[in-house]
């Protein structure tokens, strides 16, 4: 997810600073952060089974967020791409230089080394960011770096006149080589659809495409909020009949479709805590909940809690707490004046 530090605004100056600042983007921002640390670290049994069910709009969302304020910019020039490469490319770096410390550290420790790989893993990750020198869950992150770098060399133009376009042929294509595939029992590995490229850019030119279109699209708030609770039990009956789990959904696309369009029709909803938190914890709680899932999961072995039900139960919910404790923390450290709170932000 990329980030940028932005000073803390009220609403009214924010409207005259940045009309295109969305409230209730950041508000459901701020609920899928905490459902992308459940949807890793997962609840025992069924539970876990149901919330990562409908998690799964969490990472798609957050391209489309990528996608649709990509778009607020009219004048897009090659040094402004590149500068926006740049950016999560310096987030990418310090967020993978954190977790080689934090998987030596591990192996040291505990002589468990969290990596290993080949040189087919090698190519994977170059030309698909399948990850194994770091955490899975930092795939999201050069996922984005490589949309941002593909985004130099297209030209905006050309992006906005074919952007629904590609929306429409990448994420077809990521349902047949997904569920289609699947039932038709073939394997491939996860990587050749789930990779910057067919998932990452086919969800970050629907937010694109929601930027240019979304307003002209006349739906109201009760008809939307009906589709987001259908498709969301619709996703938990989809996980049960297919019994498996794909990365995506296919009513993920539809719920996190309309969870854009909602917040397209409500941009000054929803102020308060949770939107602070999407607002100003989203991107670190995404790269710091990984390391704190996997510390959580070594002091419950030495601990003896594995077998525990009740301590598995709160297992997620401290990770979350933790995960926001630690973003709030950064925040604060990397202010350059204490009495201004900066936030990192995924766009």
């Amino acid at each position: 997810m990329s980030g940028i530090l932005l000073t803390k605004y009220t609403m009214t100056s924010l409207q005259s600073i940045n009309k295109q600042y969305n409230y209730c983007l950041d508000f459901i921002k701020g609920i899928a952060c905490i459902f992308v640390v459940f949807m890793h670290c997962e609840f025992p049994g069924t539970t876990g089974v149901v919330i990562q069910a409908f998690s799964r709009y969490c990472v798609p969302f957050f391209f489309m967020v990528s996608g649709f304020y990509y778009c607020s910019n009219k004048t897009f020039d090659v040094k402004e791409r590149k500068e926006k490469a740049k950016h999560i490319g310096i987030i990418t770096a310090w967020a993978t230089l954190f977790y080689i410390v934090f998987g030596l550290v591990w192996g040291i420790l505990l002589h468990d080394f969290l990596w290993s790989f080949t040189a087919k893993d090698i190519i994977a990750f170059l030309f698909c960011n399948q990850m194994f020198f770091i955490v899975s869950q930092m795939w999201f992150l050069y996922a984005l770096l490589y949309v941002y770098v593909a985004l130099i060399f297209i030209d905006p133009e050309w992006l906005r006149k074919h952007c629904f376009v590609i929306a429409i042929v990448c994420l077809l294509l990521y349902i047949c080589l997904a569920q289609g595939l699947h039932l038709a029992k073939i394997y491939v590995p996860n990587y050749v659809y789930k990779n910057w490229l067919i998932e990452g850019f086919g969800f970050f030119a629907l937010g694109f495409s929601l930027r240019l279109f979304g307003e002209k699209i006349s739906v109201s708030n009760t008809l939307l909020l009906c589709i987001i609770a259908i498709t969301t039990l619709l996703s938990i009956l989809e996980r049960y009949l297919l019994g498996r789990d794909f990365g995506v959904n296919i009513c993920s696309i539809p719920q996190a479709t309309a969870l854009m369009l909602y917040a397209i029709n409500n941009p000054f909803k929803h102020e308060g805590v949770i939107q602070r938190l999407g607002r100003d914890c989203s991107m670190m709680v995404y790269i710091l909940h990984s390391a704190i899932w996997h510390s959580m999961d070594g002091i419950y072995d030495v601990a003896g809690f594995t077998d525990n039900m009740p301590a598995q139960y709160l297992k997620p919910i401290f990770v979350v707490v933790l995960s926001i404790l630690g973003a709030m923390i950064f925040n604060y450290l990397v202010a350059s004046d204490r009495k201004k709170r900066f936030a990192v932000k995924i766009i």
